[in-house]
């Protein structure tokens, strides 16, 4: 009887251990991100692919893995991507998956050396893998295809407490920090069931550095929630918004646009009965160019006597702008809108060179070919109850505040906060809205401005300026996805109002050092170890 050629000890090294390891590291970081309520996951997402490192498997099996985990990963993150383009979804989470891929390779590499070496070497190492992984989530940021969807910072969100360095190091200081504790994790675990039995050093023999320097850098990424409680306090001011939530669903179909044009005129005038500041509405909501169908618009900012802050397509005679607009009272539509910068590749226009490709526009959403605006704008709306208030409104469309440039460059205009207009409806029910809403938390907290968001189906409401979510249109059910409107008052501290953050004024300088440790380190990391 012959002996089968692949036993079941090698299904195990060679299939089934690689799989656990990079599907679990994952998995546990799927959990972690919005809508999941695990973010807790995050603090050892890493332990499977750090366990099975230190076995040293080959590069090839390494990669293999942990490209095919990372592109069910993002299939399963960005899933609602699909409503829009099958083709667009798989192109965007392979090209995700790959800037992933070569943060695992660099820790395979280092991570044998880190277990056998002294504290010296894992110090070092417990410094470049994080830097590592912040450099791979900037470069996410940059060129033309830059998706900086859900970075792991991102899953903290609902944990302000945690947040609060990102006004001095970005969001960047979150991400390195969930690493290094992660490595610190499994060193910890490393040193439990080897390094201790091996040790001949006695009491000192017991003792884990690596342990000790993740609680040190806990105490410091929670400190200035409890050493700067103070600053919140002072003068404020309360600025009145009614927030239109319609769930407008496919508004360019013409039969659909009377129904959408009466939907926002209840909702508004309701808002109007309430007498507030400003009434704000979703992304794109009339269902035609502001500029080509303007009265309607006009008459109800004149029947509330309120400012109306609107997302709108605005049409050229050369180009179609996706816009935020000020509507006026006394003086109507004004052209002092805001075009979106950061247009969304594939849904809003096609990029050089892929425009180029027979076929690939079929890939453009049904609203056409946008062009991006270049410049920032803002809006100064007067306080009713207080005359002397004048607020200074930051405007932000679908997207953009995933991108902390856009954010600064605004908020160095010296606005009082944000306002975040979108569409997150195309995508259903699953959890884009909430993926969304995490980002504007980072950058509340990176700005110190409060961001007021207002969603065709959610997420709407606002955020302080320390990260909390103040208030959050919700139905009778908990759910965000309704129709529906309502008045918030957003609070501002004139305190905080005085000076930029920290962060605005340095901008990413901490995502530079950890990408000069990085490019530093490579020979280190290349370099084949001695015998």
């Amino acid at each position: 009887m012959m002996k089968p050629d692949f036993s079941f000890k090698e299904f195990l090294q060679k299939v089934w251990i690689p799989l656990s390891a990079s599907m679990g590291t994952y998995l546990f970081l799927l959990l972690a991100q919005p809508p999941r309520q695990s973010p807790e996951c995050a603090y050892f997402f890493l332990l499977p692919a750090i366990s099975w490192f230190c076995f040293k498997p080959k590069l090839k099996t390494v990669a293999f893995n942990f490209f095919l985990a990372g592109l069910l990963y993002h299939v399963s993150l960005v899933g609602w991507m699909r409503h829009i383009s099958l083709g667009g979804l798989l192109s965007a989470c392979t090209l995700l998956s790959l800037y992933y891929l070569p943060w695992f390779l660099l820790a395979r590499i280092l991570v044998p050396r880190a277990a056998t070496g002294t504290f010296k070497i894992r110090l070092l190492i417990l410094l470049i893998l994080p830097s590592a992984w912040v450099s791979m989530e900037w470069l996410r940021c940059q060129f033309t295809l830059g998706f900086p969807w859900c970075p792991l910072s991102v899953t903290q969100w609902e944990r302000p407490v945690l947040l609060q360095t990102a006004q001095w190091l970005g969001s960047w200081g979150v991400s390195f920090f969930l690493v290094l504790f992660n490595l610190c994790l499994c060193s910890y675990v490393h040193h439990l069931l080897v390094r201790r039995r091996e040790s001949s050093g006695g009491i000192l023999g017991n003792i884990c550095p690596d342990f000790y320097l993740a609680i040190i850098v806990f105490v410091f990424m929670v400190s200035p929630f409890f050493l700067f409680k103070n600053q919140t306090t002072g003068d404020k001011v309360e600025f009145q918004v009614g927030l239109c939530q319609p769930y407008l669903m496919e508004k360019w179909k013409g039969g659909n646009a009377g129904i959408h044009k009466d939907t926002l005129k209840r909702q508004t005038r309701f808002l109007g009965l309430m007498n507030p500041d400003l009434i704000v509405w979703p992304e794109a909501s009339t269902p035609y160019a502001l500029n080509q169908d303007s009265a309607w618009v006009e008459e109800l900012s004149s029947q509330t006597q309120t400012p109306l802050l609107i997302g709108a397509v605005w049409k050229g005679e050369d180009s179609i702008h996706n816009t935020i607009s000020e509507v006026l009272p006394e003086a109507g539509v004004q052209d002092n809108w805001y075009a979106k910068r950061v247009l969304v590749p594939f849904g809003e226009y096609v990029p050089f060179p892929f425009k180029w490709i027979p076929g690939v526009r079929k890939l453009v959403g049904p609203v056409g070919s946008f062009k991006e605006g270049d410049e920032v704008k803002t809006f100064s709306v007067h306080s009713k109850k207080n005359q002397d208030s004048t607020f200074k409104i930051g405007p932000l469309i679908c997207y953009e505040d995933i991108f902390p440039r856009l954010c600064r460059e605004t908020a160095l205009e010296g606005v009082d906060l944000f306002f975040v207009t979108t569409n997150d409806a195309w995508f259903g029910r699953e959890g884009c809205a909430e993926q969304h809403a995490a980002h504007s938390v980072l950058r509340a907290i990176e700005t110190q401005r409060p961001f007021l968001r207002c969603g065709n189906a959610g997420w709407s409401g606002w955020i302080d300026s320390n990260g909390y979510q103040r208030e959050v249109l919700r139905n009778e059910e908990g759910s965000i996805y309704f129709e529906g409107a309502t008045t918030l008052s957003i609070t501002i501290n004139q305190n905080q109002l005085s000076t930029a953050s920290f962060y605005v004024r340095y901008g990413d300088w901490f995502a530079y050092m950890c990408l000069f440790l990085t490019l530093a380190s490579l020979p280190f990391a290349l370099r084949k170890k001695r015998n």
